[in-house]
This record gives C-alpha cells, sequence and structure tokens, in this order.
C-alpha cells in the first residue's frame, strides 16, 4: 500500500469513527423566527432579596425530597418522549414501533434547543447549585444558562402536542408535567422562576408551530400512528 493510500484509509476511518450514529431532525423553528427574548419577562436578578427566597425554595425542596424522589429526578434528565410521557399512556414507546412519533417529537426536541439556548446566553441567570454552595447537584450537571428551564420548555411543548393527539390522557398528562419539570428543582438545576419561564417558552413554542406547514404534517402522521400503537380510534 502507498503512502498516499495509507493516510487516505486512516482519514476514512477517523471520519467514520466521528460521524453521528444518525443524522439529527431539523428544528421546526430557530432563534431567528421566534425570538424569546422579547418575549418573556426578565428572570430574578442574581444575589437580590429574591433570588435568596428562590433559593430557599430549592433548598427545601431538595431536603424534602425521599431518596426515590431523587432517583426519580435523576431518571427525568432524559427528555425522551417515553421518559416523559410512557407511564401517563400506560404502554412504552419505542422508537422502533413509532417512527413518525419519534420524528415529530425529536424535531420538537431540537427546535426548543436552538431557540432556547441563545434565550439562555441572554438572560445569563446562575444556576441554584452554582449560586449557593448548600444547594447540592443531585443530578448530572448542567452549566448553561438557568433561565428559563429547557427541560420545562420541552416538556410543555411536547405536553401540548400529545394532548391534541390524545386528549382522553389530556388531565394525566399535565399532571406529569408539573412533577417532571420540579425534578429540576429537587436535581439544584433550576428555580421554580425558572419553569414558569419555561411553561411560557414552550407555549409560545406550541403557538409558533401552528403555522408551519411541515409541523402539521408530522403532526397528522403521529397522530394516526399514535393512537393506532394505543388502541385508540
Amino acid at each position: 500500500m502507498t503512502l498516499r493510500r495509507y493516510v487516505l484509509t486512516l482519514l476514512a476511518f477517523a471520519a467514520l469513527a466521528t460521524a453521528p450514529a444518525f443524522a439529527r431532525e431539523q428544528p421546526y423553528l430557530t432563534a431567528q423566527d421566534l425570538d424569546l427574548v422579547t418575549i418573556l419577562p426578565p428572570p430574578i436578578a442574581n444575589g437580590s432579596d429574591a433570588d435568596r427566597e428562590q433559593q430557599a425554595v430549592v433548598l427545601a425542596a431538595q431536603r424534602a425530597a425521599s431518596p426515590e424522589r431523587i432517583e426519580q429526578a435523576k431518571r427525568d434528565v432524559d427528555e425522551s418522549l417515553d421518559t416523559m410521557f410512557a407511564a401517563v399512556l400506560g404502554k412504552p414507546l419505542p422508537a422502533a414501533s413509532l417512527p413518525a412519533t419519534m420524528r415529530l417529537f425529536e424535531r420538537i426536541g431540537e427546535t426548543e434547543e436552538v431557540v432556547v439556548a441563545p434565550t439562555k446566553k441572554a438572560f445569563q441567570r446562575l444556576r441554584p447549585y452554582l449560586g449557593n454552595p448548600e444547594i447540592k447537584p443531585l443530578v448530572r450537571p448542567s452549566v448553561s444558562g438557568s433561565y428559563p428551564s429547557g427541560h420545562t420548555t420541552h416538556v410543555n411543548v411536547a405536553a401540548i402536542v400529545l394532548a391534541s393527539i390524545v386528549p382522553e390522557k389530556r388531565e394525566p398528562i399535565w399532571a406529569r408535567v408539573r412533577d417532571y419539570a420540579w425534578s429540576r428543582v429537587i436535581g439544584g438545576m433550576h428555580y421554580p422562576n425558572d419553569l414558569d419561564g419555561g411553561a411560557r417558552a414552550g407555549t409560545a413554542i406550541a403557538v409558533a408551530l401552528q403555522s408551519r406547514p411541515e409541523f402539521k404534517a408530522d403532526l397528522e402522521a403521529a397522530r394516526r400512528e399514535l393512537r393506532q400503537y394505543l388502541g385508540l380510534p
């Protein structure tokens, strides 16, 4: 083998090793389409009296949490549809069985990420465990801005969409949203004020999605697939 061919072979293997296992879905919206900074109220200021009150709420939540609830908070770091809502729907939600549904909710997740990331950067709210050494990172730590909560944004968008597909489960879906979001407080990753921002952000994204033809097409495909999978007419 010539030196040139050897080098090309090494480069090819390196490219394969670093390539993603699968292509990520494209977001329905970007921050250019929906600027949350202009929509959301500003967060509580770092170091203010209100900030200290929020820290006290997080500390109280951590001290009150049972070991089982802390374990749940660790599981709730995962933002998959299965983790968020399988228990509510009464069946596991395997990706292999629900390709259209997973495509829809993966694109929703990508949308949340690209819309919320610059918003966090703009507001620069310090996370609880970074602002108070008494607050412990009880789940896998995140270091991006705390406001708005990305997990809460994501679960709110997902809940609005899922409840439109399975309105029979609307009440338990929203109960799960509140529980899932509170896991972020117990974990030391967010203040209650961040959850409020996430709920507003999620609602804004869900409303904006309604004007996207590609979202509507994906929603209808997921509706047919998921209702059939759940045995619903």
